[in-house]
């Protein structure tokens, strides 16, 4: 099941972020509820026992890792438009070459299938690194929390109060930190998708381009064949009509023949006629 999981995680790294950045968001938020009670949290009661430079130092520390966060979203973002740039110039190039192209009906499926992919991670990528640019603070500190400190007795207590809300700051930008580095690592995953489906989108093409150089060829070997198909039919058909005018001769030869069979049996017919209508003349006349 964990590899289901991973696998999913890997193909919708958004899934992953979202879930991930949903426990970040209700943790920071039970957080901060307790912030705003005065309760104490063991990560922020440290910070009123350390010195004033290395509290700074923590925090200067975390708010620089989310500039260079914010850095590395922008890189990303560059990377995104000059990715679409290839992508809308390399189509374009593609329709004027549709023709060289090898003509399936599954092929073209899964490039079309692969480009839509290949957008699809590209604007989702961009999209969180649009998130974590525009990022702010969610949760901050207002005059209230700087007249709780005026109004405490001493300036030790004061000193300790500024060093807890400086842990309290910093535990809050902890929250911001993570939730930006899901978004920086999802945006990067998704650009990584992007560029897998593009990588896949082009070597299709080179093998459409291979086997649109082999169809020629394979076209020039099915019209030979056919062809020798139809030269071997008109020869079959050749061969048949001079079988049929042999027969047609020979049917003719003994037609004539036959003709002249039937005139001289006519002939001798007609003279058979003659002798016996002769034979009755001559003995009628007997008789008279």
């Amino acid at each position: 099941m964990s590899i289901i999981k991973e696998i999913l995680y890997a193909i919708l790294p958004m899934i992953d972020c979202n879930s991930a950045n949903k426990d970040v968001s209700n943790e920071q938020s039970s957080t901060w509820n307790k912030l705003l009670q005065r309760e104490s949290l063991p990560d922020v009661e440290k910070f009123a026992v350390m010195d004033k430079k290395d509290a700074e130092y923590l925090i200067n520390s975390i708010r620089d890792n989310i500039s260079s966060l914010q850095d590395k979203a922008k890189v990303t973002a560059v990377a995104v438009t000059l990715a679409f740039s290839m992508v809308g110039g390399i189509s374009s190039y593609m329709l004027n070459l549709k023709e060289k192209l090898y003509a399936n009906e599954f092929l073209t499926g899964i490039l079309v299938l692969f480009v839509i992919a290949s957008c699809f991670y590209l604007i989702v990528s961009g999209y969180y690194s649009l998130l974590t640019l525009n990022s702010k603070p969610k949760y901050d500190f207002g005059r209230d929390d700087f007249e709780y400190i005026s109004k405490l007795s001493t300036e030790e207590k004061k000193k300790k109060q500024r060093l807890i809300m400086m842990g309290e700051h910093y535990k809050m930008t902890t929250f911001q930190n993570t939730t930006l580095n899901n978004y920086v690592d999802c945006s990067n995953n998704n650009l990584r998708n992007a560029l897998i489906a593009l990588g896949i989108f082009f070597s299709l093409i080179c093998i459409s381009f291979a086997l649109a150089d082999d169809k020629p060829m394979k076209q020039e070997i099915q019209i030979k064949v056919m062809h020798e198909q139809q030269a071997q039919l008109i020869k079959d058909v050749k061969t048949e009509i001079n079988t049929l005018q042999n027969q047609l001769n020979e049917i003719r030869i003994t037609l004539k023949k036959d003709k002249i069979d039937i005139n001289s049996f006519i002939k001798e017919l007609d003279t058979k006629i003659d002798k016996i209508i002769n034979a009755n003349l001559q003995q009628n006349e007997q008789l008279d």
